[in-house]
């Protein structure tokens, strides 16, 4: 039974952040017993939308070995861009048009540096995340911007007794499991994270999926500002600060390797819903709004500890059977 339980945990590694999802979940109920009540349930999806929308485009990402740190930049300016344009032109046509592609052009630029300058991502986006969130505090002045109240529909709003955040978080999620796990798009994806070198040598569109990934990025980035926008009634200048290492520690914690190649959309949204957890743990134990990001850090290190020893152990693996193969070989011969 053990062995068995391990082989599903090796194979599907999200299902060891969903044990710890329910574990923690459990601990919290002890603590408060409201804690899971169908509202309280709804709340913390709530809060967990944005990162876990967010989440879903970086997966499409770190999958191909990249990773993105201009997210939490894109958002902000994304947001600073939809607030302007309420203001200068009063329609929410022309606001949510120009700031969707603003947000998908962002991503696919990001895409595009990489590909054709083969610079590190993480080099490339924290150049463009100096870039996108300095050029959205130009293009606002700092400061803060109130949007219409009727847009608070898109982020506390209910359609059916359900938040609307939930709602779109649902469709998004669906999406990207569809195309993750039954398109030739995601074929391509695992495929340039497992060997780039053999994607090109297979024919593979490796530039073009390469920029497609941070576009879509991009996209679900774009729709998460809206949201959050909506969420906090306007703009201000902290917003998306610290994000993107929240998106990615979601990912990582949801079992996608950071060397590209395996992972799963279901693992990240999970990952972000414990990360939620986590800060309502910190909240009913009445912790220092100052530990959160000691927290969130430690848990994003140990997540990449974790990633980085499942590598090692997983080469050592390979290594060795391998040379159970040449001394059988020797051996024979």
């Amino acid at each position: 039974m053990t062995d068995t339980l391990r082989t599903l945990f090796h194979r599907q590694k999200w299902m060891a952040i969903a044990v710890a999802t329910l574990l923690l979940a459990g601990l919290l109920t002890t603590v408060s017993p409201v804690f899971l009540t169908l509202s309280n349930v709804q709340s913390i999806l709530v809060q967990a939308s944005v990162t876990a929308i967010m989440a879903i485009g970086m997966t499409f990402i770190i999958l191909t070995a990249g990773i993105d740190i201009s997210v939490g930049a894109i958002l902000f300016f994304t947001s600073a861009l939809f607030a302007q344009l309420m203001i200068d032109t009063e329609s929410y046509v022309l606001a949510f048009t120009a700031a969707m592609i603003c947000a998908t052009g962002l991503g696919a630029l990001n895409g595009l540096l990489v590909v054709k300058f083969r610079i590190s991502p993480l080099i490339t986006t924290l150049a463009t995340y100096s870039i996108y969130r300095g050029a959205a505090i130009h293009l606002t002045g700092a400061q803060n911007i109130p949007v219409p109240r009727e847009m608070g529909f898109l982020g506390n709003g209910k359609l059916m007794g359900v938040p609307v955040p939930i709602l779109i978080l649902g469709a998004i999620f669906v999406l990207g499991v569809y195309a993750l796990t039954s398109t030739r798009f995601g074929v391509f994806t695992r495929a340039i994270g497992n060997s780039a070198r053999s994607a090109r040598e297979s024919t593979l569109p490796v530039s073009k999926v390469t920029v497609a990934v941070y576009a879509l990025s991009g996209f679900v980035t774009g729709i998460a500002a809206l949201i959050l926008l909506a969420r906090v009634g306007g703009l201000q200048s902290g917003i998306g600060i610290g994000i993107e290492f929240t998106v990615i520690a979601a990912v990582i914690l949801g079992g996608t390797k950071l060397t590209g190649g395996s992972g799963t959309v279901t693992g990240s949204v999970i990952g972000a819903v414990f990360l939620v957890l986590i800060d309502n743990g910190l909240n009913l134990m009445n912790a220092s709004p100052y530990i959160y990001d000691i927290v969130r850090g430690s848990v994003l290190l140990a997540a990449v500890a974790v990633d980085r020893l499942s590598a090692i152990r997983q080469r050592k693996s390979v290594e060795a059977a391998r040379a159970a193969r040449i001394h059988g070989v020797a051996v024979t011969g």
